[in-house]
Formats: structure tokens, C-alpha cells, sequence
């Protein structure tokens, strides 16, 4: 049997346990919020409240991206907030599909960008010595010759 196939097993028989009550039941409160965006679409699988394929994922990300930037527009930050929650929730979603840690994804991300942007500050400092703050064209060209001189990493 396969890690899939046990792990659907389990599913299934938490259904069963779960027949007077939610499957988002038991999905501790204090769970950092990531983490439990993947449990809570995890758990609401379970009983078919799922995309069986990758694409209406991205059409789902492309609606949420929508409706923030339209929010973007009424400068309510509680509305911008809601809807840029909505995005993080759709990408940790677009993770459980593609079978990928969200949290190794972003710690992946952080690395990288550190890597990169330390790199853009001493070429920057090294190209003009007497500045401290340097227009971001100046900066995105440092960006690309060093994501290029890195392979793209």
C-alpha cells in the first residue's frame, strides 16, 4: 500500500468518526496559520470539497487575485487584507496539490531572496561606494545579473 493509499484509508475511516460533526473538527486553534490552510483543505477533501485537477486551482488564484486588486481600489484595508488572505490561502491549496510543503516552499524563497539581495548590496556598494539608498532600477538590474549569474537560483 502506498503513503497515498494510507492516507486515504485514514481519511476515510475519520469520516466515519466525524458523521454528528465537521471534518475541521480538531484542527488546533493555535496551528500556525500555513500549516492549517493545508489542513483545512486537506480535511475538507475528505468529503469531495476538492479540485480533482491543478487548473480550476490556478482559475481560483487568478479570481482571488482579481478581487484584491479590485479591493486594492476602495483602500479599505480590512477588504485588501480579506482578499490577500484569500490569495495565501488559494497558493498553500495550489501546495497541497502539487504536493509540496508550503513552509519548505516559502523557507525556500527566504533563503534564496537573502542569498540574492545580499549579493545585489555588495555589488551595489561596490559600484557606488558614497551611497546608502540607490534607485530600484539601479537595483532591479543588480537583481537580474545576479539571478542570472546564479542559474535562476
Amino acid at each position: 500500500m502506498t503513503a497515498e493509499q494510507i492516507s486515504q484509508l485514514w481519511d476515510e475511516r475519520k469520516l466515519k468518526e466525524y458523521q454528528q460533526k465537521s471534518v475541521l473538527d480538531n484542527i488546533p486553534k493555535t496551528m500556525p496559520e500555513l500549516l492549517k490552510a493545508v489542513k483545512l483543505t486537506k480535511k475538507a477533501a475528505i468529503i469531495g470539497f476538492d479540485w480533482t485537477t491543478i487548473e480550476p486551482v490556478f482559475a481560483k488564484m487568478e479570481e482571488e487575485i482579481a478581487e484584491l486588486k479590485e479591493a486594492m481600489q476602495t483602500e479599505d484595508v480590512d477588504k485588501i487584507t480579506d482578499e490577500l488572505g484569500d490569495v495565501l490561502f488559494v497558493c498553500t491549496n495550489l501546495a497541497r496539490h502539487l504536493k509540496i510543503d508550503p513552509e519548505l516552499a516559502l523557507r525556500g524563497a527566504n533563503k534564496k531572496f537573502t542569498k540574492r539581495f545580499l549579493q545585489v548590496e555588495k555589488l551595489a556598494a561596490q559600484e557606488m561606494p558614497d551611497k546608502k539608498r540607490y534607485d530600484l532600477d539601479f537595483l532591479d538590474k543588480l537583481w537580474n545579473k545576479v539571478k542570472n549569474m546564479n542559474n535562476n537560483y
